[in-house]
């Protein structure tokens, strides 16, 4: 009876345990979680183990005592004995099943713990998942704003720069719709963007800008074009700084880079000039063989010289606009031409007067900007000759010259030919006068102490003037050279002078841009005139928007050609594919 109670007990506790276990749910939550599982399993597997042996050790002394007994009363003490272990055994198999079960009780716990974790962790990802998501679509936001933002700015300067054929005309207002179309969009930009969008309106402007003037080349004609419309345009927006006061700060940063973009079109288009017009006209004329040389006399060469030059400043003019060279108004702002004759006859100026002094006319060139002349046949006066009567005849050159350019709507100027002017002055001036300071400064401030020296040096009488140049003279201008070492050299040839550029006035481009705006008053009360409607700009949005229709519209079709239907419906459908959606964005601006 003892063998099968004993037998029975144990094994169905275990069974009952391992059913126990099997019916938990097995979860894994990380590497910790299966370690103690592990170790916990173990522990299990060893306490059966003992249990078994201690259990299977006593039935076998218990069997074997039962059979090889030699007396009852052995039997008895031995039966008692029995009965002590087996219930010591049950009592540590009971041991053994409560420390189990409390094990266990330890693993639902923790268990259950651990799905409040993983509960827990679900929520915190679903919240980052929605924390992400919100950050994506803000960025997704920000990323599109910034794209219609680049839409219109390429819209309005493809509109603005980029589809404009740089040609003069009469119109002002025509003629500088480039920079009308412009400020629209960067006042509006001021009144109603950050700093950070009106910077970037401001910086592709003038990106733009550079962009279309390097597209002209050397073309001087649309090279002024761009010129005049960037004036025009720091004018406007300037004007509006002065009416928006609190937004001054980035139409004041925008005027400087205008003023740069400014000088760099005003020295090309000075070079241009000086390369193409006036160079070519101080090599040796084709007109002019060795014969009819010859047969010059000085008042001929002086006549020729006169015409030459003459014609040489009706061409750079008509480079400068060929609306005005044909003798019609321009659109473009005059004092453009005045600016650029004004450097270019300084070089001429320079060029001639370096000439002039040269010690005889085969003297070679010496610099191609300062000293470029090949041929003393353009000179108004022979090379080396200084004389009274070359000096009139110098002074009578430069006054038909000034007269031709007064003409021409470039006013006639002192700071024109200032050099020749002064050695004019100095061939005909009485020379004892030149031992005073105060008359040479008057008569002369340009030409050194020690280039007088040479000038008067090389003085001849003539009709006019039959006396040579006094000693005396000579002597005091020496010893004044002499005391004063800074004027010891003759700094000669002159060097002509690098281009300079200062902005042109408002008063100078104030009509321009009353024809552009309205009224000039009205103009200096709100530059936001330029931004009313009424002006062709939207209109041609809808050019622009649909080029194909705007040219078949154009093109005459005969009714009997029998397709007429066929255009207008191909003419919808092209127009319908090829609506833009930058230019949307742009009217959206523009009819704010």
């Amino acid at each position: 009876m003892m063998k099968g109670r004993t037998s029975n007990t144990a094994p169905s506790n275990r069974s009952t345990k391992n059913g126990r276990r099997d019916q938990k749910p097995q979860k894994t939550n990380g590497a910790k979680r299966s370690l103690e599982q592990e170790r916990l399993k173990s522990l299990e597997a060893k306490e059966e183990a003992e249990v078994s042996e201690a259990v299977s050790v006593t039935t076998a002394q218990a069997n074997d005592d039962a059979v090889n007994g030699s007396s009852e009363n052995h039997q008895d003490s031995e039966s008692s004995e029995v009965t002590d272990k087996q219930e010591s055994v049950n009592g540590l198999v009971k041991d053994v099943d409560d420390d189990k079960r409390a094990d266990h009780l330890v693993e639902e716990v923790k268990e259950d713990a651990s799905d409040n974790d993983i509960g827990s962790g679900s929520e915190k990802e679903a919240s980052e998942y929605d924390e992400a998501l919100k950050q994506k679509v803000e960025s997704l936001e920000t990323r599109i704003e910034k794209l219609e933002e680049e839409l219109r700015e390429v819209a309005a300067l493809e509109i603005s720069l980029y589809s404009v054929v740089p040609d003069h005309s009469s119109s002002a207002h025509k003629l500088h719709t480039p920079a009308r179309r412009v400020s629209r969009l960067y006042i509006q930009a001021c009144k109603h963007w950050s700093q950070e969008k009106r910077a970037t309106v401001a910086r592709n402007t003038v990106s733009g800008l550079i962009l279309a003037a390097k597209s002209c080349g050397n073309d001087v004609s649309r090279l002024t074009f761009w010129l005049s419309n960037i004036i025009t345009l720091r004018e406007i927006t300037t004007s509006h700084a002065f009416t928006q006061t609190s937004k001054s700060n980035g139409s004041e940063t925008f005027t400087p880079a205008l003023e740069k973009v400014e000088f760099w079109i005003f020295s090309r288009i000075v070079e241009s000039v000086w390369w193409q017009v006036f160079t070519p006209h101080m090599q040796s004329p084709e007109n002019v063989g060795k014969k009819n040389e010859k047969l010059m006399g000085e008042q001929e060469k002086g006549s020729f010289s006169i015409s030459l030059w003459q014609n040489a400043f009706k061409v750079a003019l008509s480079r400068l606009c060929p609306t005005r060279g044909e003798g019609h108004e321009c659109g473009c702002l005059p004092i453009l031409s005045k600016m650029v004759m004004e450097k270019c006859i300084a070089r001429v100026d320079v060029t001639m007067f370096n000439a002039i002094l040269r010690e005889s006319e085969h003297q070679i060139p010496t610099d191609p900007v300062s000293d470029p002349i090949l041929d003393s046949k353009v000179l108004p006066i022979t090379a080396g000759d200084l004389s009274f009567g070359s000096g009139a005849q110098l002074k009578n050159a430069i006054g038909n010259w000034c007269r031709c350019l007064a003409e021409d709507s470039v006013e006639e100027d002192e700071k024109y030919f200032s050099l020749l002017n002064e050695l004019s002055d100095l061939l005909m001036l009485p020379k004892d006068m030149l031992m005073d300071l105060s008359v040479r400064e008057e008569v002369c401030p340009s030409i050194s102490l020690p280039l007088i020296k040479r000038i008067l040096c090389n003085f001849t009488p003539d009709e006019f003037c039959p006396d040579h140049v006094p000693g005396a003279v000579l002597e005091e201008l020496n010893t004044e050279s002499i005391s004063d070492q800074k004027l010891s050299g003759v700094n000669f040839p002159y060097e002509a002078s690098p281009v300079t550029y200062i902005p042109p006035s408002s008063i100078n481009v104030a009509e321009k841009i009353a024809e552009v705006g309205g009224d000039i008053s009205r103009m200096k009360r709100n530059a936001s005139v330029i931004q009313k409607k009424g002006y062709t700009s939207d209109e041609e949005l809808d050019e622009l928007d649909s080029p194909l229709r705007f040219v078949i519209d154009k093109v005459s079709v005969s009714p009997s050609s029998g397709h007429n239907g066929k255009v207008k419906q191909k003419d919808e459908q092209v127009g319908a594919v090829v609506a833009n959606v930058r230019y949307e964005l742009l009217r959206e601006v523009w009819s704010m």
